[in-house]
């Protein structure tokens, strides 16, 4: 078990984590995007906007590590063009999800993040959302693409990832010591009970 992050005051959590691949593009086309919404890649990443995006889609899901790093970090992180930011958004320009795809390795892609905010969970949008992400993804011709998710995360998301074509390659399990100071709603089923 390896442990994460070792600020005080923190809560212990044991989390398992599933790593996905997928080796080549879906063989089938998966379902476009309703209308009412569109994706934008930033050309800059204002960190203020980052932070609210990544705060308000995983808050829910207990998404720290983001948060606990610098502007400085972030802003040296998104000056790399081989790591992109894209947001989704809806005819109001209202911005109701991202992604961010790490592609320093461009034989193997990251999907770094991806999710929803969190009053559009449930609602069938994520399955295609997830779709453009995967086909944009091939686009840049990589040999794989590579995702995780933990059982933190939304229940529907190791499924979304395997129906897209993703396969589980292996499952670790860490304890992540989540600072306090976040106030994120910790299910009490995840905490480490000593």
């Amino acid at each position: 078990m390896n442990s994460i992050n070792n600020i005080r005051p923190a809560t212990p959590v044991t989390v398992s984590i599933t790593f996905l691949r997928m080796d080549h593009p879906p063989m089938v086309k998966g379902d476009p995007l309703p209308d009412q919404y569109s994706l934008e890649k930033l050309s800059f990443v204002p960190i203020p906007l980052y932070r609210y995006i990544y705060n308000n889609v995983g808050r829910q899901c207990c998404w720290w590590m983001r948060r606990v790093l610098s502007d400085q970090y972030l802003q040296q992180l998104f000056s790399d063009p081989l790591v992109e930011v894209h947001v989704l958004k809806d005819r109001q320009n209202v911005v109701s999800g991202f992604f961010e795809l790490d592609c320093r390795n461009p034989l193997s892609i990251n999907i770094a993040y991806f999710g929803l905010m969190p009053h559009l969970v449930g609602q069938g949008l994520g399955k295609a959302f997830f779709n453009q992400v995967v086909t944009y993804a091939w686009q840049k011709q990589p040999a794989c693409l590579r995702i995780n998710t933990c059982n933190l995360d939304n229940p529907n998301a190791l499924k979304i990832y395997q129906n897209a074509g993703f396969e589980p390659i292996k499952t670790e399990t860490e304890l992540w010591n989540i600072p306090d100071v976040l106030q994120l709603p910790i299910p009490k089923q995840f905490l480490n009970q000593k």
